[in-house]
Formats: structure tokens, C-alpha cells, sequence
């Protein structure tokens, strides 16, 4: 392959010369000479050494992205978000899955550090370990995350207890005062903000908290499902389900179809995210939004001011939104 110097030979001019055309820097450069440097280079079709180009600027203009689930609808709008901010400062985006695997934190830690990555933002999961811990006290001015972490690092977080209130005071305004509540896995910060949110709710309204009554997945429609018929399978069952996410909350429904109940006559549910197939749902699907592609975007922004050295604020905190559908409705009220 052609490489600089061949360019520079065949266009007569210095190296330098053809540095300053390629990485257009602000040494000035005649234009009948940058005429002849840019020929050459689509003659010789030549193309500049991106590592090599990178070790000489400090920089290799990619970020990393890690998330927990790449099959999860949530994490594709974060993810859009930190792409479409990242590919208008230049960035190259790298994205990596872990399946919810401590050992696949570290594995994908460790690429991104061999890739001499810039920038790691981390959505989702759970930061702990030894070694975890670890190697990202080592890339900390470099790293960003989404979510509530037990790092000393920029974050960008949602009000997923106040999201969770949200949702228990509609389902109580609507009459209903027995509330199950699906949760994600055990361990999870955003599994358990959303079960300290359930938990506030009922006591902000004086109502008995009743483990029972609480029933933890893994996120899925799968756990959803098996846990509402858990849920709704016994003889005192809930009349509303507060899901942790919306993927739960489908299976939940679809559980409840099974045992005979119609949706939202005999149960009302509400789940969180708003991921685009809740409002496709039948009935639609009442959640918790949140901003997910403005979490991916301030994310970024943030994670380009860290690489940068500049001054910025280090935590952002967006705040949620319920959004009223047709799985939930007034516990006595009627469909015809």
C-alpha cells in the first residue's frame, strides 16, 4: 500500500507538506500545492494509517460503548443517542455486549484499553469486583456511565424511585389499593431504585408492604411472564401490576390473557421505559418514560468534555414522565 512518503515523492513536495494537507492543520499550504498533494492521493489512492495517525495526536478518535443486553430495546435508543452525538465530534463508536457477565465487564474493559479507545461509557449492569473496579480506577479520567454506580465517576441518572411513585399513585388514583410489583434482578441499582420507589409509594399512602406480593425477573418477557402467573396464579391476587420495565410487563400480560383476565378490566398494568412496542401493545401499554436518547446524548457530551479536559458538570439527572394508555383503567369502571 501507498504510503506518505510516496505521495509526497510523486506530488514533489515535503512530507510535512502532505501531513498538513491530510490532517488539514492550520499551516498554510498554497492551493496549487494542495492540488497537487490531493491528486496524488487519489492516483495512488492513498489512506492515511488511522492507529498510526492516532498514536502521533494522542488520540484515536473511538469510544467505547458497554452495555448488558444488546437484544434489550432500551439500550438501542441509548445507544443511538451517544452514535448521533459521536459522529458529529468525529468519534468512532465501538460497542460491546456483556450478557450481564462480571467476567465480560473486564474482557471488554481490557479491549477497549488494547484499542487505546479515548473514551467507555457504561450503560447498565453492575460495576463491582476487584478487578473491575480496578482497571476502570485506572481509566477513571476517561470513563462515563449511565446509571447509579458505586464509582466516583461522571454519571448521567434517571429518577427511577420518583418514576416508580409516579406509577403507584395512578394505579392507587384509579382505586386500585392491591399492587404487585414485577422487579428486575437482584443487585441491579436501577432494579432497586424502582422496588425503593414501590416500597416509598405504599408507605407515602399508608398501605402494608407485603413481600408477597413482589416478584423479581431478569428484565425479560420471559421472567415477566412466568412471574405473573406466580403473581396472579393465587387466590388473593393483585387487581394492578407496577412492572420494573416494559419487557416484564408484556409477559405479565400475556399471563394474565392465559388466566382468563382482561386487561384492564380485571388488571391494570404499567410498566417503565416506554420502549417503542409499548405503544404498538394491545392494549397499549401506560409506563414510565424516560429520555433514553437524551441520556446516550448528554452521555457523550460529557464523555467528549472528559477527553477534552474541560470543565462540566458531572452528574445530570433526568426526570421521567408517565405516560397513560389503555392498560390501565378505573378498577370498577366498565369496557363495552
Amino acid at each position: 500500500m501507498p504510503n506518505i512518503v510516496d505521495v509526497a515523492f510523486k506530488a514533489n513536495v515535503s512530507i510535512a507538506t502532505v501531513s498538513r494537507v491530510v490532517n488539514k492543520t492550520s499551516h498554510k499550504v498554497k492551493s496549487s500545492t494542495r492540488e497537487k498533494v490531493l491528486q496524488a492521493i487519489l492516483e495512488l489512492d492513498y489512506r492515511p494509517n488511522a492507529l498510526a495517525k492516532g498514536l502521533l495526536m494522542k488520540k484515536t478518535m473511538t469510544i467505547g460503548i458497554i452495555i448488558p443486553d444488546i437484544s434489550n430495546p432500551y439500550y438501542a435508543e441509548i445507544v443511538r443517542g451517544i452514535q448521533d452525538v459521536a459522529d458529529r465530534a468525529g468519534y468512532a463508536v465501538m460497542l460491546y455486549n456483556t450478557d450481564r457477565k462480571p467476567e465480560g465487564i473486564v474482557r471488554d474493559i481490557y479491549h477497549l484499553r488494547e484499542k487505546a479507545a479515548d473514551g467507555i461509557i457504561f450503560s447498565g449492569g453492575i460495576i463491582n469486583g476487584y478487578e473491575t473496579l480496578s482497571i476502570l480506577g485506572e481509566l477513571k479520567d476517561r470513563v462515563v456511565v449511565i446509571g447509579r454506580h458505586a464509582v466516583d465517576f461522571p454519571a448521567v441518572l434517571v429518577d427511577n424511585m420518583g418514576g416508580v411513585v409516579q406509577a403507584v399513585q395512578h394505579l392507587l388514583g384509579l382505586g386500585h389499593g392491591e399492587i404487585g410489583f414485577l422487579g428486575g434482578p437482584e443487585g441491579s441499582t436501577t432494579a432497586m431504585d424502582r422496588l425503593t420507589g414501590y416500597r416509598n409509594a405504599l408507605a407515602q399512602n399508608r398501605l402494608i408492604f407485603d413481600e408477597n406480593r413482589i416478584k423479581q425477573g431478569d428484565w425479560t418477557p420471559q421472567s415477566g411472564y412466568l412471574l405473573g402467573k406466580e403473581l396472579l396464579g393465587n387466590g388473593r391476587r393483585p387487581t394492578a401490576i407496577v412492572s420494573a420495565n416494559d419487557q416484564m410487563a408484556f409477559g405479565a400480560m400475556n399471563a394474565a390473557r392465559e388466566l382468563g383476565l382482561k386487561i384492564p378490566g380485571d388488571l391494570a398494568v404499567v410498566g417503565f421505559d416506554n420502549i417503542p412496542l409499548s405503544s404498538y401493545f394491545d392494549p397499549p401499554l401506560t409506563t414510565v418514560e424516560i429520555p433514553m436518547y437524551e441520556a446516550g446524548a448528554e452521555a457523550m457530551r460529557m464523555l467528549i468534555h472528559l477527553i477534552s479536559g474541560e470543565e462540566f458538570d458531572k452528574l445530570k439527572l433526568f426526570q421521567t414522565k408517565l405516560l397513560v394508555r389503555g392498560s390501565t383503567i378505573k378498577k370498577d369502571e366498565k369496557i363495552y
